[in-house]
């Protein structure tokens, strides 16, 4: 087996049969989200993604604790940064490792997949495919920082560009060679953003390759989808993005259908009532009461999406201020839900 396969693969519990993790996602994969998810059985999370050169620029990083902090029940997380200059990860890699609380991580991921302008302008994220040099170096470079502190180092990237220029195969095989542990694959181009469909085919021409452990992304919401992806090709893990937005238990619902062959029940009012309301108490102590419900309101929207009048009740809470005002519309839709 593959050293670094195998190293990395020691960090999961050999009872865990389905590696299901969540996704970094900007806005949403906070630590409150983070340590609800991880109560509802998702093996892994990984934080949004975060400047490594911000980090640089303010090693005190106070601005940077509410995306980076752990919460105290996840098991095992990631903290994802992203950046052009492989200096800059060299330097906040030392920075986050050398401190107490940052330093917990049990691995930092290379983001080389975020499709937006803001990113992709600066030449990081996504636009990293179109320079696979430069992402090698990147890479590099983190590696041997993480290695200082015995971390390793994971890459997620997008299938490609864009349809013409589907490099992920190549580049994973590539970033193997530069000591990466292992590999996530959104499996859509950058020219997708998030739209279209995800096509699986990447993934096995990935894992035809690269022999690290392959952790597979996009339009992965049920047992059924990983089922099918099961009789396509080998993952390792998957990882759950959007589909876990406005529902924490999808990973323990989509365990109890590999397990049982069927649908599992649907979430009684009761649980996702109290859900909802740890997710908003997490934020409030996180940020601040104003602060905290401002950014819940669109959490609340993916949240009530499935009520009927989902529309009105989202209205709603797009205007809430304080957590009382909250509460009392999520009690009507924990009502309305039956």
């Amino acid at each position: 087996m593959n050293s670094k396969r195998r190293d990395f693969m020691s960090l999961f519990s050999a009872e865990d049969e389905l590696i299901l993790g969540l996704a970094p996602m900007a806005g949403t994969s906070t630590p409150p989200f983070r340590g609800l998810v991880s109560q509802l059985s998702a093996t892994f999370t990984i934080s949004e993604l975060v400047s490594a050169r911000g980090i640089v620029y303010n090693p005190h990083m106070q601005k940077m604790s509410r995306y980076l902090l752990p919460d105290p029940r996840e098991g095992l997380y990631a903290i994802q940064l992203f950046g052009h200059d492989p200096a800059d990860f060299s330097a906040a890699i030392k920075i986050l490792l050398e401190h107490p609380v940052y330093g917990q991580a049990d691995w930092i991921d290379i983001n080389m997949g975020c499709p937006v302008k803001k990113v992709c302008g600066t030449g990081a994220g996504a636009a990293l495919m179109l320079k696979p040099d430069l992402a090698c170096a990147i890479a590099a470079a983190a590696v041997a920082a993480a290695a200082e502190f015995n971390k390793m180092v994971t890459v997620k990237m997008r299938s490609g560009w864009d349809a013409g220029k589907i490099n992920a195969p190549a580049l994973a095989r590539r970033l193997q060679g530069e000591g990466v542990a292992g590999i996530t694959v959104h499996a859509r181009s950058r020219e997708q953003f998030y739209g279209g469909q995800a096509d699986w085919r990447v993934f096995t021409a990935v894992r035809q390759e690269c022999s690290l452990p392959l952790c597979g992304n996009g339009d992965i919401k049920s047992a059924e989808d990983i089922r099918r992806l099961q009789e396509m090709v080998k993952l390792d893990g998957y990882q759950i993005g959007r589909a876990a937005m406005g529902n924490p238990f999808i990973f323990e619902q989509i365990r109890e259908a590999m397990k049982s062959g069927s649908q599992p029940p649907e979430i009684n009012s009761e649980r996702w009532l109290q859900a909802i309301i740890n997710h908003l108490d997490g934020m409030i102590e996180l940020i601040g009461e104003a602060a905290g419900c401002r950014e819940m309101r669109s959490q609340f929207a993916h949240y009530v999406r499935s009520v009927r009048d989902a529309a009105g009740f989202r209205d709603r809470l797009m205007q809430i201020e304080d957590r009382q005002s909250a509460i009392e519309i999520l009690l009507e839709v924990a009502e309305r839900r039956g």
